[in-house]
């Protein structure tokens, strides 16, 4: 308030802002600037987008692009097939009609493959010796044994294009193979510290087993690599940039003693000896979810390509958690502990318990559709060989398993008489120790991992993928 006998100050005119004066082409506000330049950018992107293709159109694109590769693939074999066999002189079909039969099934098998249902004969193609039959055991020619790893190699990974191997042992390696040249690389080493080892590792991992790894795999698309063990954390790298470490996932317990890539997706399953099964979003690098209700630790995992994971443990269990519904199916072995387990198609899987026993599961029976009992040798202590590994070959009926016997024996699944006859292959050397401690020791064992290359007849040209198709199918509905 102004003093007696002043007049007020006349209030202070605010200086117009040089902004709207400095450009003559400024838009105004006031004469409908804004409507014509809104105008002007939706006339803009319908021309753009008018000149984009349609998802509708783009799918037909793609659809006949891989038409076209089909066919310019089914073309060469055929014009190879020509090629070897000129003395031929009548055939069945035109080639027109044996061509358009050869796209039917590979388009059939890659719809199989894409849902998860695909199955492929293989077991009755590999081509064994003639003595087979009177063999214990056969030694393939063309076996290799790559060395690296100072302690016991306890996990492998293949990627889907079976041209790289990733490797992990007690020694706290990681190690990525090239299968064809043998060449290897060790992802951790520029990652190492001051002491030479990882920074997630102590300097005395060879001499506790804490710091062990147990278990290792790798995505569908081979981009991510996840490792676990006695740390309890679920350690990713990414393959492209040269293996570097990228993450490291704290949450378990207990040793991390299993894991397993959900197919065609970065969404990973670890399991523990905690208990419980942890699932993590690579895409996100976080934390999803937990499944509890195992009573003893789990000791392997495996999952398909839809939300279907199968585990097993020491409870004398096989657990199927089906994870958008948040239910699991409990399946209960003859034996209290199941040391690993493997699907092979929609949902039947495969397991190995420390009884020795190899056991074909499937989702419609609480119990074994068929068991394999001693199905690898007693050890020199007359001890059953417990079956510590068990693969499946993708979308297949050629089925694998590892014991303590240093044995590795083929199985094949056969429809309506499952496990029926096993072919063994022996590595060189056995496994100094098991995975998961330090008894039975062999001192004359090497580590290492060791290539056995299988031979395969031609493939079979009758069309039996549809009944399989058909089985795969209605078992992933029961699921």
């Amino acid at each position: 308030m102004a003093p007696p006998g002043r007049r007020p100050a006349a209030p202070k005119r605010k200086k117009a802002d040089a902004f709207f004066h400095e450009d003559d082409d400024a838009v105004d506000f006031f004469d409908g600037g804004v409507e014509e330049e809104a105008q002007a950018q939706e006339e803009e992107s319908e021309q753009s987008s008018g000149e984009e293709e349609t998802a509708e159109e783009k799918r037909l694109r793609l659809a006949k692009e891989y038409l076209t590769r089909v066919r310019a693939v089914e073309v060469s074999a055929r014009a190879g097939d020509k090629a070897d066999d000129d003395e031929e002189e009548e055939e069945v079909e035109s080639d027109a009609d044996s061509i358009d039969a050869a796209m039917s099934r590979r388009l059939r098998q890659d719809a199989a493959e894409a849902r998860g249902a695909g199955h492929r004969r293989l077991a009755g193609r590999v081509v064994a010796p003639v003595d087979w039959a009177e063999r214990a055991y056969a030694t393939l020619p063309g076996t290799k044994l790559h060395r690296g790893h100072a302690l016991s190699v306890t996990s492998l990974a293949l990627t889907a294009d079976d041209r790289t191997l990733y490797s992990v042992g007690k020694d706290g390696r990681v190690l990525r193979h090239d299968v064809e040249t043998g060449k290897r690389e060790r992802l951790a080493s520029h990652a190492d510290g001051p002491e030479g080892t990882a920074p997630w590792l102590a300097p005395s991992a060879r001499l506790t087993s804490r710091d062990a790894l147990l278990a290792c795999a790798v995505s569908s698309d081979g981009v991510y690599v996840a490792a676990g063990g006695g740390s309890r954390k679920v350690v990713v790298w990414d393959a492209r940039a040269g293996g570097a470490p990228i993450r490291a996932f704290k949450g378990h317990k207990d040793a991390v003693t299993a894991l397993a890539f959900r197919q065609g997706s970065h969404e990973l399953y670890s399991g523990s000896l905690d208990r419980s099964v942890k699932i993590w979003s690579l895409d996100d690098m976080a934390y999803v979810d937990t499944l509890f209700g195992h009573q003893a630790e789990v000791l392997a995992l495996d999952a398909l390509r839809t939300e279907r994971v199968v585990s097993a443990g020491g409870d004398r269990t096989c657990r199927m958690w089906k994870i958008p519904e948040e239910s699991q199916l409990i399946f209960r072995g003859s034996y209290p502990v199941i040391e690993s387990c493997a699907f092979s198609r929609g949902g039947e899987w495969v397991s190995g318990d420390a009884s020795g026993a190899l056991a074909l599961w499937n989702v419609g029976r609480k119990k074994p559709v068929h068991v394999v009992p001693g199905a690898h040798a007693a050890t020199p202590d007359q001890q059953a060989a417990d079956v510590l590994s068990v693969a499946v070959c993708p979308a297949s009926d050629l089925v694998a398993s590892g014991a303590g016997d240093g044995l590795v024996r083929l199985w094949a699944l056969e429809q309506g008489r499952h496990g029926a006859g096993a072919r063994a292959l022996r590595p060189v050397g056995g496994l100094p120790e098991p995975r998961l401690g330090r008894w039975a020791r062999q001192g004359a064992a090497r580590n290492g991992v060791a290539f056995l290359p299988l031979e395969l007849d031609a493939e079979d040209t009758h069309d039996e993928e549809g009944s399989d198709s058909e089985d795969a199918g209605s078992s992933d509905e029961e699921l």
